[in-house]
């Protein structure tokens, strides 16, 4: 008799459990689920990456665009003239009009205060270092006010004026290319 009352207890006991189970697998909500699954990945997070470095993609695409419009538009109205001024130890003040390049004529380093002003540079893999920051800058980048840049040797690497009046400090060998 003890043994059929345990033996009705233990099934009673697991009936209880059983139900508690399947009732939790059925309320189970996967979208509140942290982990984080492959098919999501490959459905929405890549998809959402990727709609946004196209965005990113064309924005630089249309500034490049305008930019070699205006340049084209400049180059059309008046030839460019060439300033060279001598090297100096010591920082400088220069002033660039919109279209203006400085092109390292060796290494200098450089410093944007006022305006704003892209990276030129003829290398896809090479461009201006961002010594505060710690980067690169590459062709088309833009440049960080008050922040020191390298540019390390003459190769056609420079800046170029985004504003009407660009301010930036500059120390070393260098000349300008009016726009």
């Amino acid at each position: 008799m003890k043994k059929k009352a345990m033996a009705a207890v233990a099934l009673l006991s697991a009936l209880v459990v059983g139900g508690g189970v399947i009732a939790s697998a059925v309320s189970y909500d996967s979208s509140v689920d942290p982990i984080v699954t492959l098919s999501y990945l490959s459905n929405q997070f890549k998809n959402q990456i990727l709609a946004e470095v196209d965005k990113r993609i064309e924005a630089i695409t249309g500034a490049l665009e305008a930019y070699r419009i205006d340049r084209e538009t400049a180059e059309q109205q008046e030839p460019a003239t060439v300033e060279v001024p001598a090297a100096s130890a010591v920082f400088e003040v220069v002033e660039l009009g919109y279209g203006d390049i400085l092109y390292a004529s060796s290494a200098c380093e450089i410093m944007l205060r006022a305006g704003t002003a892209v990276c030129l540079a003829p290398d896809a893999n090479q461009g201006l270092a961002d010594t505060t920051g710690g980067y690169e800058i590459y062709n088309g980048d833009y440049l960080t006010k008050n922040h020191m840049c390298l540019i390390p040797r003459a190769d056609g690497r420079g800046i170029i004026a985004q504003s009407d009046s660009v301010f930036i400090m500059v120390r070393g060998d260098y000349y300008i290319v009016k726009g």
